[in-house]
């Protein structure tokens, strides 16, 4: 039988970030980074200390996981291009999981049941995605990744389903939520609504053990789910020249 496989996983799309080492999709060990500002050089030096207190090794990395939002925009690019330049300079696989997955997995023991994920999008929207809970205990993502106002989402669930939320959106904006969704929402505690990098790691491994298909660092992008300010100011700024 061969060594397990020794995850690297890095989480920076909100601003409780972390870093986490996962082996046999169990957390091995984990760090949080709580900042409004993740910078690429202290996202370097926390992972440095992680592997020295455990006594890792860069040649012991045998896999890299990261976030790839949606969320902070300034956040995903910091991890992706971390994540990209240890991938490349170890000669490792990396695979990138979708911050919105990553939260739904928080509650996949829920079998049966919706699952939406909710994170602050800034501009008072949130960052959403619908999720079915199916028998094999995984998630069945069941509408795209998408930014919409918090009185949108009673319409954006499915009527007479119950609906399990959570994430920091929920902490923004419970009180719309479960006015418009009454008792079909279900509110998961708050120890539950920020993204760990264990998850992202998990998520990582169970699908590198599933098929060994890595992404392409070189054309791995995040998920944004909508446009940059800098983007929107270039169109509205296009649209008013046409």
């Amino acid at each position: 039988m061969g060594r397990s496989v020794l995850t690297l996983s890095i989480e920076t799309s909100d601003y409780v970030g972390g870093v986490a080492l996962i082996r046999d999709n169990q957390p091995v060990a984990e760090v949080g980074l709580a900042s409004k500002k993740t910078q690429s050089r202290r996202l370097m030096v926390i992972i440095k200390w992680l592997m020295q207190r455990l006594g890792a090794e860069w040649s012991d990395i045998d896999l890299l996981a990261v976030s790839l939002g949606p969320g902070s925009f300034t956040g995903l690019r910091i991890g992706l291009s971390t994540a990209k330049g240890l991938a490349f300079a170890l000669g490792i696989p990396l695979i990138g999981v979708p911050t919105l997955d990553a939260l739904a997995s928080h509650v996949i023991a829920c079998k049966g049941d919706l699952v939406c994920p909710l994170l602050d999008a800034r501009k008072s929207q949130i960052y959403t995605a619908l999720y079915q809970i199916i028998s094999s205990g995984e998630l069945k993502k069941i509408s795209p990744y998408q930014a919409i106002f918090p009185e949108e989402l009673a319409a954006f669930v499915p009527g007479g389903q119950r609906v399990l939320l959570l994430g920091g959106g929920l902490l923004l904006y419970k009180d719309i939520f479960v006015h418009g969704l009454g008792d079909r929402a279900v509110i998961v505690p708050g120890h539950m609504a920020h993204v760990r990098a264990a998850s992202v790691g998990i998520l990582a491994e169970l699908r590198w053990q599933k098929d060994k298909r890595p992404d392409d660092f070189k054309t791995l992008k995040p998920i944004y789910a909508r446009s940059s300010e800098a983007e929107a100011k270039k169109l509205a700024l296009k649209e008013s020249i046409l």
